[in-house]
């Protein structure tokens, strides 16, 4: 699969169980075929992974950001203003 595309197109686009693979090896395989034969999707799957584990941090920044633009004691005050 690593010296020759066509091989590596077969397993690739094959389902694991007509190419008698088990679908964790199969995943494996076609990982590896795409980084050796298309190495910019393979920078584009391994970018996405890392952007995957950044995705849960979103809800704890995003709490953070609320809390320092929004004051409720600052908030009182402001309400107690009196515009002429």
């Amino acid at each position: 699969m690593l010296e020759s595309k066509d091989v590596a197109a077969v397993i690739f686009h094959s389902p694991g169980f007509l190419v008698g693979i088990n679908a964790e090896t199969h995943s494996k395989l076609r990982y590896d075929a795409t980084e050796r034969w298309v190495p910019d999707a393979y920078k584009r799957m391994t970018d996405s992974i890392a952007l995957r584990e950044l995705a849960p941090k979103f809800d704890k920044a995003i709490g953070s950001v609320r809390t320092s633009f929004y004051n409720p004691t600052l908030a009182a005050k402001a309400s107690t203003r009196v515009r002429i």
